[in-house]
């Protein structure tokens, strides 16, 4: 009697241990799951997000765009490739060449191209050495890049040659841009400069470009290229000098008369070259290294890789005054114009709401064709 009392609570206590067993099992199981199901969750997530990107302009609509949400430089970045140097645009079929881009650069060769370049230039500062032939040979290496800022210069450098024809300047300081922004119209620096010319606060507001809540005009190409040609000028007409106009352009011109003050016998920037900050050292020889590329480019076999990502080029587009307040939404709806090419048209409004009274730049075909827009635009010429 007793083995069996034994034997039957070995068998209990046997049973028990297996339930726990199984029990912990199940626990760990599901624990398993859960984690798994997160892990899934969080992979997918960018690539959820990357779709959005891509078919943000299909929906004009979607919320996530509105630039009351969504930062308006995150959303150029993405619309121009983000941190990547090449834009997020379509192929060209043309530029699938397996062509390996030429590097070096002979000595001679660039001395013999940098002259023909400096007799044709106003501002003659095209001129060699170790220093140029350096940073030519390093923007060269960066042939995606060069590509994508060949697709942008199609849409901005008309533009940039008629304002700076008006103001009868040298049009070789277009490519100052570049340098200042990588024709990005809404970036901004480290130290608060912002737009395509990168303009300071306090600097943007001498030239008249207003900045609030609702829009920055630092961010406006036309407005900021009018304003970077009146301070060009005013450099200019105190410095004498291109070296230096760019040097102060850089510095500000408090930096460059410091320095022509101390060394009253020497007119060269080069002489000077020591003297001045590191960025505005690298900045002259990048000046005329990206002249020398953006007329060379096809010599090193680089190419437009990408189309732009504008549609219209500049004089396709015209200014229109805004009659009543409604959202950039509602303008790519009603003209049926994308959202994302709105925003790239008008990348000065902070919000998605336009006042009264402000200015909307449109392709001219799409107000020619609409026949009730003098409901939305006011009849007085911008």
């Amino acid at each position: 009697m007793l083995i069996s009392t034994f034997f039957s609570k070995i068998l209990e206590t046997n049973q028990t241990h297996q339930i726990m067993e199984t029990t912990k099992i199940r626990n760990i199981m599901f624990f398993v799951f859960i984690l798994k199901s997160l892990i899934i969750q969080s992979i997918s997530k960018p690539f959820l997000e990357q779709k959005n990107v891509i078919d943000y302009h299909k929906n004009v609509f979607n919320p996530k765009l509105d630039l009351n949400n969504i930062h308006a430089e995150k959303l150029w970045n993405k619309t121009l490739g983000g941190k990547k140097k090449y834009l997020s645009g379509k192929k060209y079929s043309k530029n699938k060449r397996k062509n390996t881009v030429i590097i070096n650069v002979n000595t001679e060769e660039l001395k013999r191209r940098l002259n023909f370049l400096n007799q044709k230039s106003q501002i003659k500062i095209l001129k060699y050495n170790s220093i140029v032939h350096a940073s030519i040979e390093s923007f060269i290496r960066m042939n995606k890049y060069i590509g994508k800022i060949i697709s942008l210069s199609d849409f901005f450098f008309p533009m940039f040659e008629e304002k700076l024809e008006n103001y009868r300047l040298p049009k070789e300081l277009k490519y100052l841009a570049i340098i200042e922004s990588n024709l990005n119209p809404v970036v901004t620096s480290k130290a608060g400069a912002k737009g395509i010319w990168q303009f300071m606060p306090e600097t943007g507001k001498i030239y008249n470009l207003e900045i609030n809540h609702i829009y920055d005009e630092r961010n406006d190409p036309i407005k900021s290229t009018e304003a970077a040609c009146r301070y060009l000028k005013f450099l200019y007409k105190k410095i004498g000098n291109w070296e230096f106009v760019l040097a102060a352009y850089n510095a500000g011109p408090g930096t460059v008369e410091k320095i022509l003050q101390r060394s009253k016998n020497r007119k060269n920037f080069w002489e000077l070259w020591e003297f001045f900050p590191k960025e505005t050292q690298n900045y002259i020889p990048k000046f005329i290294a990206i002249n020398y590329v953006m007329n060379y480019y096809k010599e090193h076999n680089i190419y437009k890789h990408y189309s732009s990502p504008y549609k219209y080029k500049y004089k396709e587009t015209i200014l229109i005054p805004i009659k009543q307040k409604n959202s950039m939404k509602f303008y790519a709806f009603n003209f049926n114009i994308s959202y994302q090419d709105l925003i790239l048209l008008n990348p000065q409004y902070l919000v998605d709401m336009i006042p009264s009274g402000n200015k909307l730049r449109l392709p001219k075909n799409k107000i020619f064709l609409f026949k009730n827009k003098d409901r939305f635009f006011s009849k007085k010429n911008p």
